[in-house]
């Protein structure tokens, strides 16, 4: 069975330096924070540039296809919505009308009183 170990507050900052949320400030911080993220050995064998092909531009070009997750239909209504106000609930209008009367008059909600 696995035994719990807690962390008291005073052990936030060795930790957090540790693992990389503060700079480690010695050598057991350091230590623990490279057995925790290794040194990565990237392979590039293979790997060529050639730099001739690039500024003769005779590399194969690739299109990538951007479609838009929301259709424009589906826009439409709430940018009409947004510029005439129609078919808003009363209460939504009520509230846009008392923020825009507070902004023309120079007064800030107060957000301690909960006014939006």
């Amino acid at each position: 069975m696995a035994t719990k170990h807690y962390m008291t507050q005073e052990q936030m900052p060795e930790w957090m330096a540790s693992t990389g949320f503060l700079f480690p400030t010695n050598e057991l911080e350091l230590a623990r924070f490279e057995k925790l993220y290794a040194e990565e050995v990237e392979d590039v064998s293979g790997f060529e540039v050639d730099c001739e092909r690039i500024f003769a531009a005779t590399l194969p070009v690739k299109v990538v296809q951007f479609t838009p997750e929301a259709k424009p239909e589906d826009i439409m209504p709430l940018k009409m919505v947004a510029r005439k106000g129609s078919n808003l609930p009363k209460h939504i209008q009520d509230k846009i009308k008392k923020k825009q009367d507070h902004r023309s008059h120079g007064d800030q909600p107060d957000p301690e009183k909960g006014t939006e």
